[in-house]
């Protein structure tokens, strides 16, 4: 039975095929980034559109609500996404060597 070697890795992050990307590929970072920013662009409409709603401005209220609960999934996201990588850090960090 032949056993190979295991190949090293040579970037310091994987990287992710995008689902619609002709051979281009992004890394962890890169796409963690680009997710805290759109969750913070969710924060940003939803203030904006409560803050219409309060100046009694013309916006439905199921609108605002939307808003709310999509910036509320985000932030959510982007918790669970942290937890994980603090606790995989702190496994990491528990390792012997």
């Amino acid at each position: 039975m032949n056993i190979s070697n295991i190949q090293p890795i040579n970037s310091s992050f994987p990287t992710i095929q995008k689902p619609h990307s002709a051979g281009e590929s992004t890394s962890f970072g890169t796409l963690l980034n680009q997710h805290i920013q759109d969750a913070n662009g969710a924060v940003k409409n939803f203030e904006m559109k409560a803050g219409a709603l309060a100046r009694g401005e013309a916006i439905n209220l199921h609108d605002v609500t939307i808003a709310a609960q999509k910036a509320n999934i985000a932030v959510s996201l982007t918790a669970q996404v942290r937890d994980k990588a603090i606790e995989a850090y702190q496994e990491i960090m528990r390792m012997q060597i």
